[in-house]
């Protein structure tokens, strides 16, 4: 049967109430209640029975017990019977008797009546399940009187053989058990699990409902249907239904006056709030307070959540709230805060760390102030320390409120160290504006009060958050000058500050002109390692990572990737040993970008670590680099899909984070997905005017098309583009952008150009960026190049060695782009070219691809055409020694002497034959004249030379012969014209030769 869309994940419930109705049905009498806090589902519950029990031929018969004290006496009953109709069943004593009851002692009637009464309620039902079976339904029954329940309790024995389901529904907030009724069966009805909730959410709101606002809802009432529905109607963030207040206002009501006080510290506590600290912060003895837990636990209020409390709903934590005045919620902070403290014998961490600090911000009393910035920072080390840095950022904000509130202020150089712990909080979950604004407030709190350490810790968060256009750098290139400078002049010098200073205005020199080798930028970083190499800062690794990725920064060039290795191996161990997990991931990051660039396998592994590191960050610029490094990783191995997916998520994420380079990494990396059959990129919409890479927009945007086959269009996008304009940064990205538009539109010079910019790289690999994007060997660039040139000779080399680079790496598409290039290279000479291509030959000419599976013809037939006009012996294509020749002619000098003679006479017979049109007599002269020549032939070899009996180059030949004439059947069906060449060019013999006409 189908179940009423009014009920959901009730599924187990319903199961449980059709098989005691099914009982019922067939003769064996059932009693079922069903139990549970208001709201829950009972009465739908209880209505979708009688639902299927009318769709089965049951009669049902209900009643509503009713809250007042004017409620008769057998009022549920009472109803039961008027639902009878009187021509069905002689309701005469229990009518009389039940109208009776109405005026009985308080005491009750004497037992000999009340069974009566009972006697008659159950041959009544008895009667009428004759007719048809009969479901009684009783809801409300915790407002009952004991009457009615222990005529319920006589019925189920009474009517235990007899076609009734008695079906009963009570609060379990209000009543534990129905007296009389303790063995009876109990269906309890909980909150709606997480998979339920959702649907009743989607019910309720519409299909477009999210996910996160049903698990919410359900979270704040408990999985109750009632409440959530009341929820559902309020737009997200707003406060209780008045509904749902009134129902939870009146439940509170039914509890003592100290067990509510009692639930409103716990709500101020917390979820989880041990019975030691509430006991504290109440004031009362222990043994009190646990009389009142139990008195909320039995009204389903609280519950026991391990070793502290939690309430079944937390709207009962937020009616607490709203309804405590906010001087007593202050001073219950301060209570609950105080308890916590006291509780905690040694230095506080984790969770009640992180209380204490909420507990003494919300207690605001100046007298606390200090606690509250106290534990505040500690909290929010702690949060980070475990990577929660949401948590962080808060803990720190909320110092930064205390103290811009406190009187007497606060010490500047404090507030000045929480701005800059504020703003690296801020930088690592992507809130890049917020981060810049509490570095910007560090720097003016620094130079105010002379604290160049903070002036110089805030200059290296904003170089941090980095940026798109190099110009965003000078101000920080300023800032750090600036530092240095007063760092060396500091009384107070802190030689770790000074080194870390000149480390990043090296790197941040380098960054802002990526287009030549800074001087400055290398005097920088070399006095940041000199600095670090000092022997008082012998044991500080730190110092020495952060100098090292400096040195590494300013030789960051094309071209040197051998160079870089050994300083980033070095910056690997200072990293390791400092235990700085950013820098460890950073060091990892560019030795995979250095390894990639070289070829060497291991760069691809080097970068699979970083992938895991980085995300292992914990927050959201480590989640970036990972999605983005993931991407590359998928590319260099060729699977598109995969990297198309995971760079648009890290687009996303990017965005979303405010990471300046975000569009860049994504760009980058599906340009050149381009090349190995990804999507194709259109950047004229997506591309500001402003951006530092303008004047290659035309190059940029030719790109597509120029991939893409579309020569005209690139043409056009291109223009009159000067190859000036090519930037040259510490990577090779825009000129292998020129070189693939070049290659297909560009001029002889513009081609000429960027070769002879790339002849220096040859060997070495495009790798953007510190690994964000994999733009193939640079021979391949070399190779399109010289073919646009007509260089065929140095495309064909470059182009072979550009698949094996690719090869070495694991880069198969790579690899396969190179070979296609090649193969077109060869196929546009009028020289055929075969060449293996895995399990099968790839054929070419004049333009033309084919390929077929591998046969030894095939193979005979690439050896002769690698080797044009050269005589190639039937043992060489058989892999055998040419042996030494001997033994007798296969026909002696008077054989050969006869059949010339028989020759010369069968020509004259011909002659006449045709002359007389004897057309049979010639065919057969034909045929005789025919077979002597092929018997001559046989017995000449090489230069008519005879040839020699038992001799192995007889069957070598004709096993070659046979080799060699099925490839080129082969070769027919596929490309007849390439074939037809081969049959012309090619001799079969002992001896086998390609050779070409001249001018082919």
């Amino acid at each position: 049967m189908d179940q009423d869309r009014s009920l959901v994940g009730r599924e187990g419930a319903l199961a449980t109430a059709e098989a005691a109705l099914v009982e019922a049905i067939g003769g064996s009498g059932q009693l079922l209640l069903v139990s549970g806090e208001p709201g829950i589902g009972k009465s739908a519950l209880l209505a979708e029975v009688a639902r299927r029990a009318t769709a089965r031929g049951a009669r049902v018969l209900r009643s509503v017990c009713w809250d007042g004290e004017v409620s008769p006496p057998y009022w549920p009953w009472t109803q039961v019977l008027r639902a009878v109709d009187r021509a069905e069943v002689q309701l005469g004593p229990a009518a009389r008797l039940l109208d009776a009851a109405a005026g009985w002692s308080s005491d009750g009637p004497a037992p000999a009546l009340q069974f009566e009464l009972f006697d008659a309620v159950a041959r009544v039902l008895a009667a009428l399940s004759v007719r048809t079976p009969v479901v009684v339904m009783l809801d409300d029954l915790q407002w009952a009187d004991d009457r009615s329940v222990g005529l319920l309790s006589f019925l189920r024995a009474q009517l235990a053989a007899e076609r009734v389901l008695l079906l009963g529904a009570y609060r379990d907030t209000e009543v534990v058990a129905l007296p009389g009724l303790g063995t009876a069966p109990v269906l309890r009805l909980d909150g709606l699990d997480v998979e339920a909730a959702a649907a009743l959410v989607r019910r309720a709101v519409g299909p477009q409902a999210r996910v996160e606002r049903a698990e919410e809802i359900r979270r704040r009432c408990g999985g109750n249907p009632f409440f959530m529905r009341e929820m559902c109607r309020l737009r997200a963030g707003d406060g209780i239904p008045d509904g749902v207040r009134d129902v939870l206002r009146q439940r509170l009501g039914q509890l003592s006056e100290a067990c509510t006080a009692m639930l409103t510290t716990v709500s101020v506590a917390g979820k989880g709030v041990e019975l030691e600290v509430l006991a504290r912060a109440s004031g009362c003895a222990v043994e009190e307070i646990s009389g009142l837990i139990d008195e909320a636990v039995i009204a389903r209020v609280l519950v026991v959540d391990g070793p502290g409390l939690a309430f079944v709903h937390d709207l009962y934590r937020e009616v607490l709230l709203a309804d405590c005045p906010s001087t007593r919620l202050a001073g219950l902070h301060t209570a609950v805060g105080s308890a916590l403290r006291e509780s905690s014998p040694q230095l506080p961490t984790g969770d009640r760390l992180s209380r204490l600090a909420a507990h003494f911000v919300a207690a605001g009393r100046a007298e606390l102030a200090d606690e509250a910035v106290q534990y505040s920072e500690l909290a929010a080390r702690e949060a980070t320390a475990r990577l929660g840095h949401e948590d962080a950022c808060r803990h720190y904000e909320e110092a930064l409120q205390v103290i811009a509130s406190s009187h007497p202020p606060v010490a500047t150089a404090r507030r000045a160290n929480l701005l800059l712990e504020l703003g690296a909080a801020r930088a690592r979950i992507g809130r890049t504006d917020g981060a810049r604004s509490a570095f910007d407030d560090a720097v003016r709190l620094g130079r105010a009060e002379g604290e160049w350490e903070v002036v110089t810790r805030a200059a290296q968060g904003l170089y941090g958050l980095g940026g798109r256009d190099p110009a965003e750098y000078v101000t920080t290139i300023a800032l750090l000058e600036e530092a240095v400078d007063a760092l060396a002049a500091w009384t107070r010098g802190n030689r770790a500050l000074h080194s870390s200073a000149f480390a990043t205005l090296a790197r941040a020199r380098r960054h802002a002109d990526s287009r030549r080798v800074d001087p400055q930028a290398v005097a920088a970083a070399m006095r940041a390692v000199e600095l670090a190499g000092r022997p008082e800062l012998a044991a500080d690794p730190q110092s020495r990572a952060e100098a090292l990725l400096a040195l590494h920064d300013v030789h960051w060039v094309p071209g040197r990737a051998s160079e870089r290795l050994p300083v980033l191996d070095d910056m690997l161990g200072a990293a390791t040993r400092a235990g700085d997990r950013e820098l460890l991931a950073v060091a990892h990051q560019l030795r995979a970008t250095a390894l990639v660039e070289l070829g060497h396998p291991d760069g691809r592994l080097e970068l699979d670590r970083y992938v895991h590191l980085a995300a292992a960050l914990g927050h959201a610029r480590g989640r970036f680099g990972a999605l983005t490094r993931r991407a590359a990783l998928a590319e260099i191995a060729g699977r598109v899909e995969e990297a198309v997916e995971l760079s648009a998520e890290a687009l996303a994420l990017g965005s979303a984070i405010g990471e300046p380079d975000a569009f860049g990494c994504f760009t980058t990396l599906r340009a050149s997905l381009m090349s190995i059959g990804g999507p194709e990129v259109v950047l004229d919409a997506a591309m500001p005017e402003d951006d530092p890479t303008w004047s290659v927009f035309p190059l940029l945007r030719a790109l597509a098309p120029a991939v893409k086959g579309r020569d005209a269009e690139a043409a056009a996008l291109l223009g009159d583009f000067a190859v000036q304009d090519v930037l040259q940064k510490y990577d090779l990205e825009v000129v292998a952008v020129a070189a693939t538009v070049f290659a297909a539109v560009g001029t002889d010079a513009q081609r000429t150009w960027v070769y002879d910019l790339l002849t220096p790289f040859t060997g070495a690999h495009v790798v953007v960026g510190g690994c964000a994007a994999y733009n193939g060997p640079v021979d391949h660039l070399l190779g399109v190049l010289a073919a646009a040139l007509g260089r065929r000779g140095a495309a064909a080399a470059h182009l072979t060695a550009a698949v094996a680079q690719c090869d070495r790496l694991g880069a198969a598409a790579w690899s396969r782009r190179s070979s296609e290039a090649l193969t077109r290279l060869q196929a546009g000479s009028a020289e055929p070219v075969l060449e293996r291509d895995g399990g099968t030959w790839r054929l070419a000419y004049r333009g033309r691809v084919e390929h077929l599976p591998d046969v030894k013809g095939l193979r005979d037939l690439a050896v002769l055409i690698a080797a044009p006009g050269q005589d190639v012996h039937v043992f060489t294509l058989l892999g055998r020694d040419v042996p030494a020749t001997g033994s007798d002619p296969v026909l002696d000098d008077r054989a050969k002497a006869r059949y010339r003679s028989r020759l010369g006479e069968l020509d004259g017979e011909i002659d006449e034959a045709v002359e007389f049109h004897d057309s049979h007599r010639a065919e057969r002269l034909h045929a005789e004249r025919e077979a002597l020549v092929a018997e001559l032939t046989s017995a000449a070899g090489l230069g008519g030379r005879d040839r020699r009996l038992g001799d192995e180059s007889e069957r070598a030949r004709k096993t070659v012969g046979a080799r060699i004439r099925d490839a080129l059947r082969r070769v027919d069906s596929v490309d007849p014209e390439l074939a037809a060449h081969l049959r012309s060019t090619v001799s079969i013999g002992t001896v086998c030769r390609y050779a070409p006409a001249s001018g082919e």
